[in-house]
């Protein structure tokens, strides 16, 4: 499939999980297995690794839904103080959204090289062209972004200390240094990156074919936004 199209379809997607029901989340989530499906071992590996870094913030979203959402108390017994039963429900459709928009994303970045991705966005861009956009530039330090997430995940997990310091205080100034020296060792890394060439040929439109698959990919979850 044509690389802009791919890109089109996960910011689709993207939009149409936004609406967090559940006959969007349902049909989503079987179009992500699938596009997870499709990227492997490598692809599945990496989702789970980033829903797992996730988990604390996917908790606190349910927490803050459910304690701060009027409705019915599932706790009758702690009155006011329990939380309700429908900001739990509305917590648990907003962290769905954001682990199916991961896992569209992980999908994009195993199968469309580095590449693909800059001549896609490249080609998404080109309205914006008369206003000015560098849209060259956008288009690399995107792509590079999105390749050196997992870089500094990686280094961040080699810095981590094996023991925890003590005391509040000793906790910061643990956390400070090692943002220090994370900050420190992607400067290095950076600096010592061989400079990788990326060929900017112009692309062709997609065809009427490519069009339509996309359409048909994504006609049921529009039906079940739209719903």
């Amino acid at each position: 499939m044509h690389p802009a199209l791919k890109i089109l379809g996960v910011m689709l997607f993207i939009l149409c999980v936004a609406q967090a029901n559940w006959a969007v989340l349902t049909v989503g989530g079987f179009l992500a297995a699938v596009a997870l499906a499709a990227t492997g071992a490598g692809g599945l590996e990496q989702f789970l690794a980033m829903t797992r870094r996730l988990k604390w913030f996917f908790l606190s979203i349910i927490l803050i839904f459910g304690w701060f959402t009027p409705g019915t108390p599932v706790l009758e017994w702690m009155g006011t103080w329990s939380p309700g039963r429908e900001g739990l429900v509305m917590g648990l459709q907003q962290t769905l959204v954001l682990v199916l928009a991961v896992a569209a994303v992980v999908w994009l970045l195993h199968v469309t090289t580095r590449e693909s991705l800059v001549k896609g966005l490249l080609w998404l861009t080109r309205p914006l062209a008369p206003l000015g956009l560098p849209r060259e530039r956008f288009a690399v330090r995107l792509v590079l972004t999105l390749e050196a997430l997992p870089q500094v995940r990686i280094l961040a997990a080699a810095g981590r200390p094996d023991t925890v310091p003590q005391g509040p205080r000793a906790r910061l100034q643990g956390l400070g240094q090692r943002a220090t020296g994370l900050f420190r060792e992607v400067l290095v890394q950076a600096d010592k990156a061989p400079l990788a060439p990326i060929s900017l040929d112009p692309l062709p439109a997609p065809g009427p074919g490519q069009w339509l698959l996309l359409c048909l990919i994504l006609l049921p979850l529009l039906l079940a936004a739209l719903h």
